[in-house]
């Protein structure tokens, strides 16, 4: 064999086996995507809480509630009437409502079906 042939044939060796390599490590991300499923989804929930006149709330306690545990976590809005609810489990469904100077708005719901991860609830009170 000539040294010219020699090197063709060993340049289309390491090719093949490059080509080997990379399908067999786009195998196995492929197959560990499959199997591992979709990974745990966090959302976030914010909004803004406003008067009739459409001007922002100041200390308006928006509540949410986590359906399955009942369990209630508290935001207090600022001068710009908004809230949020950061790293919300996305297996869960949740309530959310406010609360100013006594009264109740009525609750919104936020399904675990909803597929948002950013979510807006923008709350509308009446005066008081």
């Amino acid at each position: 064999m000539t040294i010219a042939r020699h090197r063709f044939h060993r340049l289309n060796s390491l090719r093949a086996a490059a080509a080997f390599c990379g399908f067999v490590l786009f195998a196995a991300t492929f197959c560990a995507q499959q199997t591992l499923g979709p990974p745990h989804t966090l959302r976030e929930l914010t909004g803004t809480v406003t008067d009739p006149g459409h001007e922002p709330v100041r200390g308006a306690v928006v509540q949410l509630e986590v359906e399955s545990s009942h369990e209630v976590v508290t935001y207090i809005t600022g001068d710009d009437g908004r809230y949020r609810f950061k790293r919300l489990s996305g297996d869960q469904d949740y309530r959310v409502w406010v609360v100013f100077r006594k009264r109740h708005s009525k609750a919104r719901e936020l399904s675990k079906f909803d597929s948002h991860t950013d979510k807006v609830i923008n709350f509308t009170i009446e005066a008081f």
